[in-house]
């Protein structure tokens, strides 16, 4: 009885949600229709198994479930319904392309007549497969090429996202197992099971839809933050040694030891900008000027505390700062180069090189990434 009202809930919740975001689409323009027609689907058919369990309606069997090659149109949604999150809308011919196994099916019931469920299963079952593999692939290439473009709290977000996707699918490939590769007699009684097995994570996705509005107006994978520290991400300082002190060393360590935590919470809190117009030669003078500790303490902290060389943590900084620039629309009134100019780095060569190093992407890649 209880399992039966949830599914009734849920179904009716996802169809809100559905409704939604379709109301979102007349406002904004801007809709996830895989995700759209995902929830519409999944809702329906619960929220109709939910009124046949508690007799509001006699109806055998959900609507959808009368026909089982339906269920072939349910694995491309969900893959559909990821890349649209995670990129632009795919084209009509890009799109149709995924339900052409579904075409290939209809035609064989039609020349054919019913088909058996085992051998249906069966192509199910692999056919799923597949499209795990292609949900794993897109996630894959889409996190290696984007991680270093979100922040760590919105990667933590985008991940969520994925893993519910793929969770969410699963519940097709227990579907599969259950009735069709088992074919159990009583198929009302599968039914019921297999509604009942899969509400809660049904419910448990409703309750982070609701913690997470952005993901039904489409806005989990926004790439900018007006409020992002790019400083406290590249995780510059250490708060241990890195190396074991050089024998030369140990006297000035035991006075640098008195005020290490202080001086690397200073340089932490050091803004980038400041120091983008140093050399070299005068980064230790120019950081001993700016946070009143002696060029020794300095040169000892930059040593043994810092995860980069002295010449390369100069340009970590110019880095940081150029992406604190982007993220705050620089580069919708100027160019790459003048951007590179500006945050003083050596050449064009130069701020290509070290923007590829750390983040993986050219500046003119990560200018079409975040847009």
């Amino acid at each position: 009885m209880f399992l039966n009202l949830l599914n009734l809930l849920c179904g009716f919740s996802l169809i809100l949600i559905a409704f939604a975001i379709l109301l979102n689409y007349f406002r904004s323009n801007k809709i996830n229709f895989y995700f759209f027609l995902l929830l519409l689907l999944s809702g329906f058919s619960r929220f109709q198994f939910g009124l046949t369990s508690l007799d509001f309606i006699h109806e055998g069997k959900p609507l959808f479930l009368r026909f089982f090659i339906i269920l072939f149109l349910v694995p491309p949604i969900y893959l559909l319904c990821l890349q649209s999150f995670i990129s632009e809308q795919a084209t009509i011919r890009k799109s149709l392309k995924h339900f052409a196994f579904f075409g290939f099916i209809v035609l064989a019931r039609m020349l054919f007549g019913e088909l058996n469920l085992f051998v249906l299963g069966l192509f199910f079952i692999s056919y799923t497969l597949f499209y795990y593999f292609l949900l794993w692939q897109s996630s894959y290439r889409y996190l290696k090429q984007h991680q270093s473009i979100f922040s760590k709290q919105q990667l933590f977000k985008v991940k969520q996202l994925m893993t519910w996707i793929f969770a969410l699918s699963l519940n097709n490939s227990i579907f599969i197992a259950y009735y069709l590769i088992l074919n159990p007699a009583n198929k009302q009684d599968a039914i019921q099971h297999v509604f009942d097995s899969t509400v809660i994570s049904w419910a448990l996705f409703l309750v982070y839809l609701f913690l997470n509005p952005g993901i039904v107006f489409n806005e989990v994978f926004k790439k900018k933050d007006l409020d992002r520290d790019f400083a406290q991400e590249f995780d510059i300082w250490s708060s241990k040694p890195l190396q074991k002190t050089e024998t030369q060393d140990r006297a000035l360590e035991a006075v640098v030891r008195k005020h290490a935590v202080q001086l690397l919470e200073d340089l932490r809190g050091l803004k980038p900008e400041l120091l983008i117009q140093s050399s070299s030669a005068n980064l230790l003078s120019d950081l001993s000027k700016q946070l009143n500790y002696p060029k020794s303490h300095i040169k000892f902290v930059l040593k043994y505390y810092c995860r980069h060389s002295q010449s390369d943590y100069l340009n970590v900084l110019r880095l940081i700062h150029a992406l604190t620039l982007i993220n705050n629309g620089y580069l919708e009134n100027y160019t790459i180069e003048t951007l590179g100019e500006h945050c003083h780095f050596n050449s064009r060569t130069s701020f290509y090189r070290h923007f590829k190093r750390h983040l993986g992407v050219s500046p003119s890649q990560y200018k079409t990434l975040i847009e």
